[in-house]
């Protein structure tokens, strides 16, 4: 009877102590972005870096670094501006933490110094420490380059995305497109499909969005009326069973979509809820296809 006590003791006092190890703690930090006179960014662009950038501080300076970062492609050439982009969301991820939510407003600071715009922001939060490790995803966002497809963040405006995704293991997958200020669209899982949850096999490589390889996938083409714009893809995968967000508009042919407010906020209620839910996103840059026209 000691023996059984004993034991009932050691695993209660287990799960009290990764409780404990999981729970959220304030942090807070700062960032100064310093936007580049040749720099081709948008000012809504650099501010999302530079409070991205500063979230991440607070969570290094709390809890620290991640050893390695999944949000490289390695498969893509990284010079120049796509370079930049790396390097900022791959600091982003290596953050060793899940932010979750602010506790004050971020205090923002925009000046001009010897021509360059300069942004500084201070953040303070909740964020929760990345105990175990990430599972380790493979996926890049492709496009069609004649009979094959090819990793790309680059589209001309009217060109199909796809998406490669392979896990090590079984679980369900999600993937968003965050579209201008405030449109998120749900591309995964596909309209029609009434669960909202997306099973995957471990090992298993898909082309999302392949009509050829699924022909009940819908097929989305990336669009845009300006001379340039950034979108967001964010892929969300769980070995746990869960459900995508409410969203509206959808039909066979069209995703369903909702504020992205109301997407971040559906995200941050899984992730506190979810310590193993992996959350990875890469930017997307859309133009108008150039012409020769003189």
């Amino acid at each position: 009877m000691y023996k059984i006590r004993k034991t009932i003791m050691g695993l209660l006092l287990l799960t009290v102590t990764a409780v404990q190890a999981q729970r959220a703690e304030r942090v807070e930090g700062s960032y100064t972005y310093t936007v580049g006179i040749d720099d081709d960014i948008t000012l809504r662009q650099a501010r999302l870096k530079c409070l991205e950038l500063a979230k991440a501080a607070a969570i290094k300076a709390t809890f620290g670094e991640l050893v390695t970062s999944d949000v490289i492609d390695s498969s893509s050439e990284t010079n120049g501006e796509q370079a930049s982009s790396y390097f900022w969301e791959n600091t982003v991820a290596m953050a060793k933490g899940v932010w979750l939510g602010e506790t004050e407003p971020p205090k923002w600071d925009i000046r001009y110094e010897d021509g360059k715009l300069v942004l500084s922001v201070e953040v303070k939060g909740r964020a929760r420490e990345i105990m175990q490790s990430q599972t380790d995803l493979e996926w890049n966002v492709m496009k069609s380059n004649g009979d094959e497809m090819t990793p790309a963040l680059d589209f001309n405006s009217g060109e199909r995305l796809y998406v490669k995704f392979q896990s090590p293991a079984d679980g369900y997958v999600a993937v968003y497109l965050i579209v201008g200020d405030d449109d998120t669209a749900c591309l995964l899982p596909y309209p029609q499909n009434k669960t909202g949850r997306h099973r995957v096999e471990g090992g298993k490589e898909y082309v999302f969005f392949d009509r050829e390889a699924d022909p009940a996938s819908p097929t989305y083409r990336l669009k845009t009326k300006r001379e340039q714009e950034d979108n967001q893809l964010v892929v969300i995968y769980s070995p746990h069973s869960f459900t995508k967000c409410n969203d509206r508009g959808a039909d066979k042919r069209h995703p369903g979509s909702l504020t992205t407010h109301s997407f971040q906020r559906w995200l941050l209620r899984c992730q506190r809820d979810d310590a193993d839910m992996v959350v990875s996103k890469r930017w997307i840059k859309i133009r108008q296809q150039q012409t020769n026209e003189q």
